[in-house]
């Protein structure tokens, strides 16, 4: 078991120095990306549900890198803010994705089921305290719900989208292998450091994809076929 690295600076004593640098430096990308979405005047309620998503990652990244970093100071609930906060994210990817299913009945099913998720989500990180809760969750969130839907709609449609966001979600798979089977570097740049920077990456796809614009994607194919 790797020690936990720390530094003393300016007087504070700060522990893992380069994974609340890393979340931090997530948290600035993701409030770009969010806030790129969510002033964009051609947003639709799907961009504007990713724009969330990115503004949750981005609190949650900066709550995590916190307790990280000062967890001498602010004790281990930082972390478990910082889960929840996750969880909402991948609620609002999920919300997202809800605006794409065409079928009324299935998405009132789909509705419920997301609040139910988000719901045990919650109450499952503040019973046991543990990552698994966020893993479980992500999974469900993006593989279970986003993928499947953004698969149908990109089927049927044809968007770029859809085909991003589903490039982003199995990109996401790669900082989670990482994570999930702590692969390191050495005990100052961990696990949790190499998945933060390949997460950035992940990000911007996801950022490219819900920037799609679906309904002048759909302008643009139909004044071609008209042509």
């Amino acid at each position: 078991m790797m020690e936990i690295p720390s530094i003393e600076l300016f007087g504070l004593h700060i522990t893992e120095p380069f994974t609340w640098i890393t979340n931090w430096l997530v948290a600035a990308f993701c409030f770009g990306f969010g806030h790129l979405l969510f002033h964009n005047k051609l947003a639709d309620a799907t961009q504007k549900f990713w724009a969330m998503f990115f503004f949750f990652i981005a609190v949650a990244s900066l709550t995590g890198g916190t307790a990280h970093g000062f967890i001498t100071y602010v004790g281990p609930n930082f972390h478990f803010a910082a889960w929840i906060l996750t969880g909402i994210a991948i609620f609002s990817a999920e919300m997202a994705a809800l605006q794409l299913v065409e079928s009324p009945k299935f998405r009132q099913f789909l509705r419920l089921f997301i609040y139910a998720q988000l719901m045990i989500m919650v109450a499952s990180v503040m019973y046991y305290h543990n990552f698994n809760s966020v893993r479980i969750n992500s999974a469900i969130g993006l593989i279970g719900v986003v993928m499947p839907v953004s698969f149908v709609h990109y089927r049927k449609h044809g968007d770029k989208r859809s085909a991003l966001i589903m490039l982003g979600v199995l990109s996401n798979m790669i900082p989670g292998t990482i994570h999930a089977f702590k692969i390191s570097y050495n005990e100052w740049f961990n696990f949790n450091d190499i998945s933060h920077i390949l997460m950035i990456f992940c990000f911007f796809i996801l950022y490219r994809g819900a920037g799609k614009n679906a309904a002048l994607e759909l302008a643009k194919k139909l004044s071609k076929a008209a042509a």
